[in-house]
């Protein structure tokens, strides 16, 4: 509960100070789907598309017309209304928070990864909220803030107790991004793996000699070219934050690290998947215990830099590290 109450204490607090109006959402069709929430930040040219119907998802975060994430063209138009639930369970397009570990298997939850969200604007920020999903007795509420002058996102994602009973999970944002660019991750200094991260193989993360021919460490940070077979990576990094850079766009995501932890998929506080279409970032909460009736919040800050040349090579990708700002969230 501590825990909970710091996070919630620092999300409301590291704020940027905003000058200019907020920005209020405009809701219009899209690809098949009824209804998208479109927030536009003119002056530095950036974009979001978020679908209530889908999950509550964000399929879109542009700067200058081009969008980092990526986007199915095999999901567009689909809901749980009106799409069979199996073609929907893997959400493959664009980002939505999951309840974790995966490891331990936790119930199906698609009324909270695919089901229809409610949203409301309050005049500050966009708010999407779940049904309570009886499987797993949780309900999910995200909380958009586009920044008019940067075009950064804050992102506040909660999970509510809806349940009679103790229930424990993580958060697990799982943002597709499309693939063919470079994922960065700062290794720990004292990491719990051998080599600083692992490879899941098996089922397990295996971090003892983890080898992999699209992964390379370069000067303390995990650089791995998102191209090939299907891989997913961990890590325990402390560093508060993971990058992806494609093109011309560098997109980092901030997100607050916890020393106490615990982090129980697999000891990591961010994982990396991708295969020959996406690379998936995906930071991870430490798990947490909800007694009913309680909530944890998340959050996340979003940036994307625009870059003057394409990123080809990993040592190009590595350099892009010193361009990074410091996190907003507090590390």
């Amino acid at each position: 509960m501590r825990r909970m109450l710091s996070l919630l204490v620092l999300a409301a607090g590291c704020a940027p100070a905003q000058t200019a109006a907020p920005i209020a959402p405009l809701a219009a069709p899209y690809k098949g789907w009824p209804e998208a929430i479109f927030m536009d930040a003119a002056e530095p040219g950036s974009s979001l598309i978020a679908v209530p119907e889908s999950g509550g998802r964000i399929i879109h975060f542009a700067r200058s017309g081009h969008s980092i994430l990526f986007e199915n063209p095999d999901y567009l138009g689909k809901t749980l209304a009106n799409t069979k639930p199996d073609e929907l369970a893997q959400g493959y397009i664009g980002y939505n928070i999951d309840l974790g570990p995966e490891l331990r298997k936790i119930p199906k939850h698609l009324p909270l990864w695919m089901g229809p969200y409610g949203w409301r604007w309050d005049g500050a920020s966009t708010h999407l909220l779940s049904s309570p999903d009886p499987s797993v007795g949780i309900q999910i509420e995200k909380t958009l803030k586009l920044d008019p002058k940067t075009g950064s996102l804050e992102l506040l994602q909660t999970m509510t107790n809806v349940a009679s009973a103790e229930h424990a999970y993580c958060l697990w944002d799982r943002t597709l991004c499309m693939g063919g660019g470079f994922a960065l991750v700062p290794l720990a200094k004292k990491s719990r793996f051998k080599a600083g991260w692992s490879l899941m193989k098996d089922g397990a993360y295996r971090g003892e000699d983890p080898a992999h021919p699209k992964v390379r460490i370069l000067d303390g940070v995990l650089v791995a070219q998102a191209e090939g077979p299907s891989s997913k990576l961990g890590l325990d990094s402390d560093a508060g934050w993971i990058a992806y850079a494609r093109e011309r766009l560098l997109f980092v995501k901030y997100f607050p690290y916890s020393p106490q932890g615990p982090y129980t998929d697999g000891g990591n506080s961010v994982e990396i998947y991708f295969d020959p279409k996406v690379c998936e970032l995906e930071p991870l909460s430490p798990e947490v215990k909800l007694q009913p009736g309680e909530r944890y919040a998340f959050p996340e800050h979003w940036i994307l830099i625009e870059l003057d040349h394409d990123v080809r090579r990993a040592e190009e990708a590595r350099a892009l590290v010193d361009r990074i700002p410091r996190s907003p969230l507090g590390r």
